[in-house]
């Protein structure tokens, strides 16, 4: 439609104008600058690549020298781009508690009158995400798979009452056919036991012990972790870090067989427990008649000082908004030797130096593009990811910007496969805007990937995870799990360093356009 009315120009058109001009502004500011896409290299990926991923670099385990040493090598290639530090800083420090079990653990039931005491490592093993604590005759309560899931219409909790009580909860979480809950949506943040035990903790439980769900077995392994006093071949490294001393969390203990048939007779009646909340999504939550539990749990804690390394290029525009780049540098240190002079180095070329390689490609781009970005782009290269995304759960709770102005994350992890042309994308049920950024430029590539919407199962194991708690929008890139994911055969030479060079082009073009862009929806998932 044509209006060839004449018009006064007032203050309200004058502001209508200015809106239009700025939204013509954002959707022009698409396209990743020519003499930025020159920058990526295959040569200068492969100096990275063998940098960090050498024997020398020793696994890059979290804390260790050598992970230090690539804190430092990361953050002089960030100098030599010219990014500048943020806050004047280079790294963003935190501190880790590393616990191990002190001397006594116990684990009792009284029932009608009989008591029973189990056996550390044969009948129960702590997480290695526990709490300390001397528990003394508490009621026992079964709370189902311990979720609390308002999305899915579904609480264990809701017709109990677990003030006081020792929870008993299966690990993991529902089989449902449903496509939309719990494993149907390919695994979810309830899997996991520290969810478990952060909401039991939350209805008042003082302590949660957790079984594997006895779906197919009639003997129930207990695993819990490898604590190196009761497994001597594990090393003192292997030892579990957390992000506080961990004084707030409550005893999370795994038990077996021994106990299920102490305390519920048998294996089998909890497998009609499990099966019926499989079939129906309906909780079996019920106070355990008749038994008390008596339970210790002994810790001892050092505290562990790691960082991260950061560098930013500064928008034009806007510069106190920032979209984030990010990949997680360290890997899982070493093994021991089993025949002299065997391999036992964990290199992590695939995971991560390849998504490091990829940040540090992008990260000499855009410092080195012929005009700036209008926001702001903040480059973090993650320490602790391989120990529960450590590092960016540390971010994300004390950065070094407001994270209300962070617009995006964009996260490379385990970018050097690529076989079949495939690249997974993770995030785009979350973000779907992004997702369809990254489309379009794939679009546009000389040679697109395959792009696959296949590693929701994976979302809650990298970096950016922990942006997406906070309502970020991100999107994941990921060329796939393989046989030498965490062993010593994950190597260099069988990296696809050209399409690990395309990907990061890929993924630092994504950035570039979040920078010119309205902010992008986070869909609640």
């Amino acid at each position: 439609m044509n209006d060839n009315t004449p018009r006064q120009f007032t203050h309200r058109t004058a502001a209508a104008f200015a809106v239009l001009l700025m939204t013509c502004t954002w959707t022009l500011a698409g396209t990743l600058p020519e003499k930025a896409k020159l920058r990526f290299d295959t040569a200068a990926a492969k100096r990275h690549l063998l940098f960090l991923a050498d024997d020398s670099m020793r696994g890059r385990n979290t804390p260790s020298p050598q992970l230090e040493q690539s804190a430092e090598y990361i953050a002089e290639r960030f100098r030599e781009s010219g990014l500048v530090p943020v806050n004047g800083a280079w790294f963003h420090h935190y501190e880790l508690v590393r616990t191990e079990l002190g001397p006594t653990q116990r684990l009792v039931i009284q029932r009608r009158g009989v008591e029973t005491e189990f056996q550390l490592k044969a009948d129960f093993i702590p997480f290695e995400n526990t709490g300390a604590g001397k528990i003394s005759d508490a009621r026992v309560v079964f709370a189902g798979f311990g979720i609390t899931a308002p999305e899915f219409e579904y609480d264990d909790y809701a017709n109990i009452d677990a003030r006081g009580a020792v929870v008993v909860v299966f690990r993991g979480e529902p089989n449902t056919d449903d496509s939309t809950k719990f494993a149907g949506k390919m695994y979810t943040k309830y899997m996991s036991v520290g969810e478990k035990a952060r909401n039991a903790k939350a209805h008042g439980a003082i302590a949660v012990l957790a079984l594997d769900a006895p779906r197919a077995t009639r003997r129930l392994l207990v695993t819990g972790f490898a604590w190196p006093s009761i497994f001597p071949a594990v090393p003192r490294d292997a030892l579990p870090l957390t992000l506080t001393a961990a004084t707030d969390w409550i005893p999370a203990v795994h038990v077996g067989t021994s106990f299920v048939n102490a305390v519920f007779d048998s294996v089998g009646v909890l497998r009609s427990d499990v099966e019926a909340i499989d079939s129906t999504l309906t909780p079996r939550s019920r106070v355990v008649e008749d038994v008390t539990v008596s339970l210790q749990v002994d810790l001892a804690r050092e505290a562990v000082n790691l960082r991260n390394v950061v560098g930013m290029v500064k928008g034009s525009t806007y510069p106190d908004e920032y979209v984030v780049l990010g990949a997680h540098y360290d890997h899982i240190g070493v093994m021991t030797a089993k025949t002299a002079g065997a391999d036992t180095i964990f290199n992590g070329a695939d995971d991560n130096a390849s998504g490091t390689t990829g940040l540090l490609l992008a990260a000499d781009a855009i410092a080195n593009a012929d005009v700036q970005p209008e926001r702001s782009v903040v480059f973090l290269a993650f320490s602790g990811e391989e120990k529960g995304l450590l590092g960016s759960k540390a971010y994300c709770r004390t950065p070094l910007l407001p994270l209300a102005n962070c617009v995006a994350m964009v996260n490379m992890d385990m970018i050097g496969r690529c076989e079949g042309n495939k690249l997974s994308i993770g995030g785009n049920t979350r973000c779907p805007d992004l997702a369809q950024m990254n489309a379009e430029e794939n679009d546009d590539l000389e040679e697109p990937f395959t792009l696959a919407y296949d590693i929701e199962r994976y979302f809650y194991r990298s970096d950016q995870a922990s942006f997406a708690e906070q309502e970020i929008p991100v999107i994941f890139y990921f060329t796939g799990e393989h046989g030498d994911y965490h062993k010593i055969t994950d190597e260099v030479e069988k990296l696809n360093v050209r399409r690990l060079v395309d990907i990061a082009r890929l993924a630092t073009t994504v950035v570039w356009r979040s920078t010119g862009q309205p902010r992008s929806r986070f869909v609640k998932n």
